[in-house]
């Protein structure tokens, strides 16, 4: 029997054109001169998670959706160059998804969304999820033609079949923060403090993770930016995972690499402690440097005193 692909990525796919570091923003009517070139990167939540699962050694496929156009072209090229299995990407009529990320000084970020092809993902396109030993569920709430009822039977039918699942959720820009029973099916949920604050109108980690918890999650690890990570996990005492002090550049695609650096660490065999430490070592790479190869990360570990692979 053929060997199950390592990592199954569900979320959106975006091409991206980030624009900074910029201190402010221009006027009406004025033109401001930037000082990098604007360019297309490769965007989305599920994207990017698939090509850091990559970058890391894992084989990963992607189900997402693209528009029958020019960027629909690129970022499956791109992301085939990744090794990023693309047989379950579909093509939409509506445009490919493109977002204009505008990077304040300091790395902070805010974006201007065009949501296109990823509003044509259906529950149907979920149907066909290859064998795995991971299925990671990203960005629900941008892609509004799957419910929660359509994501809880997704990862459900992930773990009947021997997979374990996480799930990753992005900004609701409904407001609604509709979960229904997702978080019963998935083994982690890995949101922001700000996404599990909205869920759970809590404002301190602990306090969020407790009330996922109660929600039905099994492992809450809350990305903390800066910080680290909280974690609250099955059996284990709540702790909170210290982070890496980075000149931060962009911090775009921070939590998706850190998801994927949890998943790498974990399928690794490394306790949740040592994982959620490598997945902050992960994503602050991707703020200063860029998305990282293993090689890169398990040396960024060693030069902090921090062992990489193994329990």
């Amino acid at each position: 029997m053929k060997a199950p692909i390592d990592v199954v990525g569900v979320g959106n796919v975006v091409v991206d054109f980030p624009v900074g570091p910029i201190s402010g923003l221009p006027t009406w009517g004025t033109l401001m001169a930037v000082p990098e070139r604007i360019e297309p990167a490769v965007g989305g939540n599920g994207a990017i998670f698939a090509v850091a699962a990559r970058r890391l050694g894992l084989s990963c496929a992607l189900i997402g959706k693209v528009g029958r156009d020019f960027f629909g072209d690129w970022l499956l090229s791109r992301l085939n160059e990744e090794g990023v299995g693309t047989a379950l990407v579909r093509r939409g009529a509506r445009g490919t998804s493109s977002t204009v990320a505008l990077v304040r000084e300091g790395g902070e970020r805010a974006f201007l969304h065009y949501i296109g092809a990823n509003s044509a993902l259906k529950a149907a396109d979920l149907r066909e999820v290859p064998r795995c030993r991971w299925l990671h569920f990203s960005s629900m709430f941008l892609l509004p033609g799957v419910g929660p009822g359509a994501v809880e039977r997704t990862l459900g039918a992930a773990r009947r079949s021997g997979a374990v699942t996480s799930l990753d959720i992005a900004w609701d820009p409904a407001g609604k923060w509709a979960m229904g029973d997702c978080l019963r099916e998935a083994d982690y949920f890995l949101p922001n403090m700000d996404e599990a604050a909205a869920i759970t109108g809590k404002e301190d980690p602990e306090g969020a993770a407790r009330r996922l918890v109660a929600m039905g999650a099994r492992n809450v690890i809350i990305k903390l930016g800066r910080r680290g990570s909280f974690v609250l996990g099955e059996g284990l005492e709540p702790f909170e995972a210290p982070g890496f002090g980075v000149e931060a550049v962009n911090s775009t695609g921070a939590g998706d690499t850190f998801d994927a650096a949890l998943v790498y660490a974990l399928l690794h065999g490394m306790e949740l402690q040592r994982a959620a430490l490598l997945a902050n070592a992960a994503g602050a790479l991707r703020v200063s440097s860029g998305t990282p190869e293993e090689k890169d990360l398990l040396a960024f570990l060693r030069s902090r005193k921090v062992v990489g692979k193994g329990r």
